[in-house]
């Protein structure tokens, strides 16, 4: 098994190499064949899976198992920036997950993308954001880990702008670059903080890249030598980056803009990959944070609040990307709960339950939107669960995980309920019942609109490929065998409690879906759901505003400083004028003008001695 763990470097290579090749051969068009791409990308992927099985199985075996790997990359006067590959059980883990959600969704998207004019231009994008989550996960600094962090988010602009032909697919792309650019630069910012305290005040040029083996020392050096608003303020920033990266409140509106992207860029993107670097960054970094108890009340309730924010937004939606996503925004606040109100290891169970029920339902959506002609409104679908009935189980399936009714999620949500009552965090407890009776309202409102009922359409429903329902059926699959391994906190209060909160979520959501008004009855509140609280609107706003101050700066700028400038050249231009005119060549003109000059000037000078005696005088 150590083989697979010394050599888990290559899976970072691999695909580079592979995404290297793929935009080689399409520049000079040596490559043109879509089965060629297919296989290759497949290949490296599995590939990956491979080597990342072997390793995590490794960590089982050989508990506290911890291997570096790293070679000098950049050395800078006495800095030295070391790359290589880190691994210990978190990151095994991680690793893992990613591979086997990334295999599926490749799996899906060579079917699914197959007609698409620009299919190996989206898998060249696939391969390089793949080795660069991998290095982000794989990563032994923090000065490598933001390399990657980079090109993860240049990757996902690239794919969520992949039909950049439309307008609205390129504004959306722009905008979640512009929104982790917020966050990127905060993290860089931390980072740099954070190496200039070890620096200054430790003198250690080794730990400048804040080394991951050696993390709790360094914590506790960082804590030691900075007084508490300065340790703040370092985590504050870090964990801001994580907050943009994670779509946390207020940063969060760039993961609906997401959804422009094709399917399996959003299974992708929400699942555990992009969004889960946030968290991955936080859990890694839990040492340095655990040391002030507010940073991890900020962290509990940036998380909760981005939860019961998100959760109440999907509550109207009826774009089945968007309510998908806003679905993700939430359970994603949960891990930031779990993180900071109860233990990195439960932030892991529900991220890796979550991971593989949202990448599932994501291409169930798919698979749904491409039967209806990609229509995504979920008020023109219903009746699919006859023609569709491997979509509607898998969908199913995934939303009683999800609501924590059954399977994995119901795990990962007991043992989040288990430790708030642990550690007496009634208040979080009470908001997280709360978001999980809304998760289970709009999640069964989707399927009622979409599987139940009767047809809205009057065309024929497309049989998807048996490969699709293949892939989601794997999902579903894992989904119910993650039930059976991850662990049980056996609390019977909540199962009591998650199933009546989840009835009664049910019961209202088929209300509402019989009574397709109900929620525009209180107008004020539909309002805010429909407009996700505004925080668009409150976006617009300020960029609005910035664009009429640019504006206004700019005809200070062009009347006044401009023509200050203008009125400086003229003037000269006066002068120089007058005299060249002057300047005739007589000497007469010259003795008179000099005279004149003498005259005036003595003139002056009396005048000045004048004023000068009378205000003397007077005083």
């Amino acid at each position: 098994m150590s083989f697979f763990a010394e050599n888990l470097y290559t899976i970072i290579l691999i695909p580079f190499w592979v995404s290297l090749l793929f935009a080689i051969g399409k520049l000079f068009g040596l490559i043109k064949s879509k089965k060629i791409v297919g296989i290759l990308t497949l290949l490296s992927t599995f590939y990956a899976l491979v080597f990342s099985v072997g390793t995590f199985v490794l960590t089982i075996i050989e508990k506290n198992y911890i291997l570096e790997q790293t070679v000098p990359f950049l050395q800078l006067n006495r800095f030295i920036f070391d790359i290589g590959i880190y691994i210990d059980g978190l990151s095994a883990w991680m690793i893992l997950l990613v591979s086997i959600v990334s295999l599926l969704v490749q799996i899906y998207s060579y079917f699914y993308m197959y007609s698409d004019n620009s299919f190996i231009r989206f898998f060249i994008f696939m391969n390089l954001f793949n080795a660069s989550m991998f290095g982000l996960i794989l990563s032994p600094n923090m000065f490598q880990i933001y390399v990657f962090w980079e090109l993860v988010g240049l990757c996902s602009y690239l794919l969520i702008g992949f039909w950049y032909q439309k307008n609205e697919v390129s504004v959306a792309a722009k905008r979640a670059f512009i929104i982790n650019r917020v966050g990127d630069f905060s993290l860089l910012s931390g980072i740099i903080l954070s190496a200039y305290v070890i620096l200054t005040n430790l003198n250690n040029t080794l730990n400048v890249s804040i080394p991951f083996s050696n993390i709790s020392t360094i914590s506790a050096q960082i804590y030691g030598c900075t007084s508490d608003g300065i340790f703040i303020l370092i985590c504050l920033l870090i964990l801001l980056g994580a907050m943009a990266k994670s779509a946390q409140l207020p940063l969060h509106t760039w993961l609906i803009d997401a959804m422009q992207g094709p399917t399996p860029v959003s299974a992708l993107i929400h699942s555990a990959t992009m969004v889960a670097a946030g968290v991955y960054l936080i859990i890694r970094l839990y040492p340095l944070f655990s040391l002030n108890p507010i940073v991890l009340q900020i962290i509990s309730v940036v998380g909760i609040t981005t939860a019961l924010v998100c959760s109440y937004s999907a509550l109207t939606q009826v774009d089945m990307k968007k309510i998908l996503a806003y679905s993700t925004n939430a359970q994603l606040g949960l891990m930031f709960l779990a993180v900071g109100a109860c233990s990195t290891t439960i932030a892991m169970f529900h991220l890796t339950a979550h991971a593989i029920i949202k990448a599932m339902l994501f291409l169930v959506v798919g698979v749904v939107a491409v039967s209806l002609n990609h229509n995504q409104d979920i008020r023109n679908a219903g009746g699919l669960r006859k023609q569709l009935p491997i979509c509607a189980i898998t969908f199913l399936i995934g939303i009683l995980s999800l609501s924590g009714i059954l399977f994995a999620g119901f795990s990962s949500k007991e043992l989040i309920f288990g430790d708030l009552i642990d550690g007496k965090h009634y208040i979080y407890l009470s908001l997280f019942l709360i978001v999980s009776f809304m998760t289970a309202y709009y999640l069964f409102r989707m399927y009622f609109y979409i599987f139940e009922g009767k047809n809205k359409f009057d065309f024929e429903i497309k049989e998807p490929h048996f490969v699709l329902n293949l892939s989601v059926s794997v999902f579903a699959l894992i989904v119910i065998l993650l039930w059976f391994v991850l662990p049980k906190s056996n609390n019977v209060l909540f199962a009591m409690i998650s199933h009546l909160i989840a009835a009664f979520a049910v019961f209202t959501a088929y209300l509402t879906y019989s009574q397709k008004k109900l929620l525009k009855k209180i107008p004020i509140l539909y309002d805010l759901s429909i407009n996700a609280m505004y925080f668009d609107g409150v976006y617009h706003f300020i960029t609005k505003s910035y664009k009429r101050f640019s504006k206004f700066l700019y005809i200070i700028d062009k009347y006044i400083f401009d023509g200050i400038v203008y009125f400086c050249t003229l003037n000269t231009k006066m002068i120089s004028w007058f005299l060249s005119k002057i300047q005739t060549g007589s000497v007469q003109a010259y003795l008179a003008y000099s005279i004149f000059i003498l005259m005036m000037s003595f003139g002056g000078i009396m005048l000045v001695y004048s004023l000068i005696m009378y205000f003397s005088e007077v005083q």
